[in-house]
């Protein structure tokens, strides 16, 4: 089913171009590395010709360009958004502390929000290790797949937990997965007694992350910062080391914007 057929049984009926327009932002994002025209229509079910035309479109106004491959990547227009967005107080203030775990565990470090029952990453720090999961600022992910999104989930009642999830098709995609509400509840019981969360290769088989809670001046959770570690390199016995680092740059952050 296409996302305009289930955006219509909302109720909303969206403006077409515009709609498909977003659609080829969002594919991108989750491509870094680009796609072909090809490739893109067949995600997307967007004929040859209307996938042309929107294309050159975006290309006359850099919103997205064409790399040596020949595939389409997000462009410079683009960037500048995601550039005006990058002075948010919450990334600002989360850099040099994201640099210092990220220096000190030397792994990949994650800064997430939630968007309804997905999270989207705001801003990463890249281990130097040449295996890693590389993961780019405005990418998204299932919220319930990662640790990120189990904290930031914790923060509602079992209740409105329900209520997000009713009817969700919760899919297996590693034997870990989180796939049903029972097991959704448990572990978001799991991180809000403990004070942090944890991926153990649920939503890639190979990784684990370690989730803390960040709060603003009312305390209130509005993001989840993770530390990422691909399995060949975990050390189950860094366990508590790592919750413990991940939990305190939680804090640190949470301070400062606490003091504005």
């Amino acid at each position: 089913m296409s996302k305009m057929s289930k955006t219509a049984k909302d109720g909303f009926i969206p403006v077409k171009s515009a709609d498909r327009v977003l659609d080829i932002f969002e594919e991108l994002l989750k491509q870094p590395n680009g796609l072909s025209t090809n490739e893109l229509g067949q995600r997307l079910q967007i004929a040859g010709s209307s996938l042309h035309a929107l294309i050159q479109t975006m290309l006359h106004r850099k919103y997205v360009k064409i790399n040596e491959e020949r595939k389409v990547v997000l462009g410079n227009k683009f960037y500048e958004f995601v550039g005006v967005y990058a002075n948010d107080p919450l990334i600002v203030q989360s850099k040099p502390i994201m640099k210092a775990l990220s220096k000190r565990v030397n792994e990949n470090i994650h800064l997430a929000i939630l968007e309804g029952t997905d999270i989207v990453f705001i801003a990463c720090e890249q281990t130097t290790h040449p295996i890693r999961y590389f993961v780019e600022p405005g990418q998204t992910q299932k919220a319930h797949l990662t640790a990120v999104g189990k904290m930031l989930l914790s923060q509602y009642s079992d209740k409105r937990i329900q209520e997000m999830y009713a009817n969700y098709p919760f899919e297996k995609i590693t034997d870990n997965t989180i796939d049903s509400m029972d097991k959704l509840l448990e572990k978001l019981e799991f991180s809000r007694t403990r004070g942090y969360s944890l991926d153990d290769g649920e939503a890639y088989s190979g990784s684990k992350c370690y989730a803390g809670p960040i709060y603003d001046q009312s305390h209130r959770m509005i993001a989840s910062l993770s530390i990422s570690i691909p399995f060949l390199r975990v050390e189950n016995d860094r366990d508590e080391e790592m919750i413990s680092l991940v939990k305190e740059a939680c804090r640190q952050l949470s301070s400062r914007l606490a003091d504005g």
